[in-house]
């Protein structure tokens, strides 16, 4: 009988009493061996299911938000270390005073920590690529409500939805900017040329390619997608336009000011940083020459380098305000896990019930 009874479909498993059930599991317990119940099988199932859905769905939030503090210290350490180099002539790798009385101040963040040897740069590299890895490792444009726009929203022209772009493309980016870094455009040799041009990519793939798929979210100059019309308030959506409008008038404010910055300021009356080329000799014995800082700027050029560079800081620190924002009103790191774990005994009997227990199952069902 069991073994005809074995045959039936499943389907038929919600369709048995109570009671006879329980009459049942007491018949298959008399030889002093627990057979689970039907019910508490299926419950036990739905909350590991439940733990698990949540656990990595709280997870990513806390990744978000660690990988945006990270970001912000990488900021933060580099600004204070330049500025005390910029006070302090004689703490920055010139080691001297220069004649106009300021010390060197790069116009853009990346030409301050271009140096890996230096604190500036190890900062910002530490920072900046442990913040990168954990804003990755969160797939948080897959597992956030109020950022996830779906699978079937793709970019124009390829199979790739938006939702996997901002997976990939600006932590990427981040990546890119903090381990391949600049170098000065006066001691840039070719060599340096590439790895400037793949800075400068990074830096594109990290802000540009943030901002337009994060407009495809809230409706920023396009329409807003109708997943996050619901999982996005009003409140959220207006901070989160906000910080992207200071992202993008930054990220241009930062474009033209370089752009000013590589003219001819000096045929305009401006005190631009001098360089010269001096002779250095090697420890072989070689001789070959390279660019040495004898004059830094000041006046009106110094004020659009500082101008530059704060562009980019704002626009650096907006782009971690709106990972925070995310994770701020994201309902996932609310979620309250159990403060048990479930025991791995007991994955077999409450995953794979045993053929005791399928025959009673299918018996109630029968019945």
């Amino acid at each position: 009988l069991i073994s005809e009874l074995l045959r039936l479909p499943p389907q038929w498993q919600t369709m048995f009493p109570a009671h006879l059930e329980e009459r049942l599991l007491q018949l298959a317990n008399r030889d002093g061996r627990k057979t689970p119940s039907i019910r508490e099988t299926t419950v036990t199932l739905e909350q590991k299911v439940h733990f698990l859905m949540a656990y990595e769905r709280k997870r990513c939030a806390a990744l978000l938000f660690f990988g945006a503090v990270f970001g912000l210290l990488g900021f933060a350490f580099a600004f204070i270390i330049g500025f005390f180099k910029f006070m302090r002539p004689a703490m920055s790798e010139f080691h001297e005073k220069f004649p106009s009385g300021y010390g060197y101040f790069p116009s853009t963040v990346s030409e301050m920590v271009h140096n890996p040897q230096e604190p500036a740069g190890k900062c910002f590299f530490a920072f900046e690529f442990v913040g990168a890895f954990f804003i990755f490792m969160s797939w948080y444009p897959w597992e956030l409500r109020n950022v996830y726009i779906g699978d079937s929203f793709s970019i124009p022209g390829i199979n790739i939805s938006w939702t996997m772009f901002r997976q990939f493309i600006p932590p990427a980016g981040m990546m890119l900017v903090a381990t391949v870094t600049t170098t000065p455009f006066a001691q840039a040799t070719e060599l340096d040329g590439i790895c400037i041009g793949i800075h400068l990519t990074g830096a594109v793939m990290l802000f540009v390619g943030y901002a337009v798929v994060e407009a495809h979210a809230i409706g920023w100059l396009v329409q807003q997608h109708p997943s996050t019309k619901e999982s996005v308030s009003k409140k959220e959506r207006r901070l989160r336009k906000l910080c992207l409008t200071g992202i993008v008038l930054c990220y241009v404010g930062f474009c033209v000011v370089q752009g000013i910055i590589l003219l001819p300021l000096d045929k305009y009356g401006g005190k631009i940083d001098v360089w010269e080329e001096q002779p250095l000799k090697l420890p072989t014995g070689n001789h070959i020459s390279q660019m040495v800082l004898v004059d830094t700027a000041s006046g009106f050029v110094l004020g659009l380098k500082i101008a530059s560079y704060l562009f980019e800081v704002f626009c650096g620190l907006l782009l971690i305000t709106s990972f925070m924002l995310i994770w701020y009103f994201c309902e996932e790191r609310h979620s309250d896990l159990q403060d048990e774990l479930f025991s791995v005994k007991d994955t077999k009997s409450s995953a794979e019930p045993n053929e005791h227990g399928r025959a009673i199952f299918i018996a109630t069902a029968a019945a």
